[in-house]
């Protein structure tokens, strides 16, 4: 085959050509630390190169999520650590006002200090985050979930939802606990009903005071409250205590002409499928009322936050030392002792969820680490392969310039 001047010169060129390119390529990759720059370097590895930094952006934004939600829920399990401490507070206030030897002055300080606490609470219920939406407002956070009333009951505006925020692959917190299960979920220490106490006076070795009522028998219960235990001699008079219950209907039990049934403290009372348990020390004339705010014929076997706060005002606005007072009083710090451990199993909740961001993240870490190392096995350049690989390629295009060099100034003419 005939070969002319020219073919020979240019596959001379284009051989170097190639492996100056070589040359380039691979001193481009020394320079950036990859082996694998573009899709042409080596298409399986950037497939899987991509796969894994799809993976690594997903965990970045895992992240980024758990860092959002531990700044959510550090910011309420703080408002549930001051609440804490204001139920606290208020009870050494009940406590400070039972003392019959402090006067006017310190009750009215003592009332100022109570109202300070329950508007502390009230900021605490309408607390914000750090982009200005309600902590405890469920899904409607952007207005405050509390409004003072100008009776002075507090009201809640939000929902019942709670937040979520997505932390893993098909794993999920929640970033909120709803001011309707916080600030209204307390369980009633007394069971499904609410006490007015009306006692007559005088003194008495042990206070009179309702220590459970529950419903027991959701079948038989027609919901008729108000119920009115009313105390009063036996027939004929012993100078026993007896008693008979009123409903809302006027229906009495026992009803008449049955005598009323004889009062023993300690012993359970049943009315509408109601279990009532009443101790201590009753005189004639005694009345209680249960009462309950549900109407659903669940009883109300919660309570609310602020409706605890304001009934502790209203006990500290009244003389409480009697019969009456010292009852509800009573009712009062069971309440606040209730409200005290419902924070502290809310609280608890809340630092359930952040040690499961506290696991989701270390498993991130570990899978950012898995990832890279798989990601940089087929990404990043063996330096040391390369630069062998790099000097065996300078060296043949060294060797390519010098041949083609002395062979393009060999001519047969040098030899005629």
């Amino acid at each position: 085959m005939r070969i002319s001047s020219f073919q020979f010169i240019q596959r001379n060129l284009d051989n170097i050509s190639a492996r100056t390119s070589q040359a380039n390529t691979q001193l481009g990759q020394m320079s950036s630390g990859k082996r694998v720059e573009k899709p042409s370097d080596d298409p399986v590895a950037a497939n899987g190169i991509l796969n894994y930094k799809q993976e690594l952006r997903k965990i970045g934004q895992y992240n980024t999520n758990i860092n959002l939600a531990e700044n959510r829920l550090r910011r309420e399990e703080t408002g549930l650590t001051s609440g804490e401490n204001i139920t606290q507070q208020v009870k050494e206030i009940m406590l400070k006002a039972n003392n019959p030897a402090i006067g006017p002055q310190e009750r009215d300080a003592l009332k100022s200090e109570l109202q300070s606490r329950l508007d502390e609470m009230l900021d605490i219920a309408n607390a914000k985050d750090e982009f200005g939406q309600a902590i405890f407002g469920g899904y409607q956070t952007d207005s405050s979930p509390f409004t003072r009333q100008p009776n002075g009951d507090i009201t809640y505006s939000g929902d019942s939802g709670e937040r979520e925020m997505v932390i893993g692959n098909s794993v999920k917190v929640e970033l909120n606990h709803s001011g309707e299960q916080v600030f209204g979920g307390v369980p009633n220490p007394r069971g499904d009903f609410t006490m007015n106490y009306n006692l007559v006076s005088g003194s008495r070795e042990d206070q009179l005071q309702v220590e459970s009522a529950n419903i027991t028998d959701r079948g038989n219960f027609t919901d008729a409250h108000p119920y009115t235990i009313e105390f009063m001699d036996t027939t004929p008079a012993t100078g026993d205590i007896a008693y008979r219950v009123t409903d809302n209907n006027g229906a009495v039990s026992p009803a008449p002409p049955a005598a009323p049934t004889a009062y023993t403290p300690g012993n359970t009372v049943t009315v509408d499928g109601v279990d009532i348990v009443i101790k201590g020390e009753a005189k004639v004339g005694d009345k209680i009322e249960l009462n309950s705010t549900v109407t659903d014929g669940t009883g109300q076997d919660e309570l609310g936050v602020f409706d605890i706060l304001n009934s502790a005002k209203e006990w500290l606005e009244t003389d409480g030392h009697n019969p009456t007072g010292q009852a509800e009083l009573a009712d009062i710090l069971n309440e606040l002792d209730a409200m005290g451990e419902h924070f502290t199993r809310v609280r608890a909740d809340t630092g359930n969820r952040m040690q499961r961001l506290d696991n989701q993240k270390e498993i991130h870490a570990e899978m950012d680490l898995t990832l890279n190392k798989l990601r940089s096995g087929m990404e990043d350049l063996d330096y040391a392969q390369a630069t062998g690989e790099f000097s065996q390629t300078l060296v043949a295009l060294q060797a390519t310039q010098t041949m083609f060099g002395k062979i393009q100034g060999m001519s047969l003419f040098n030899y005629i």
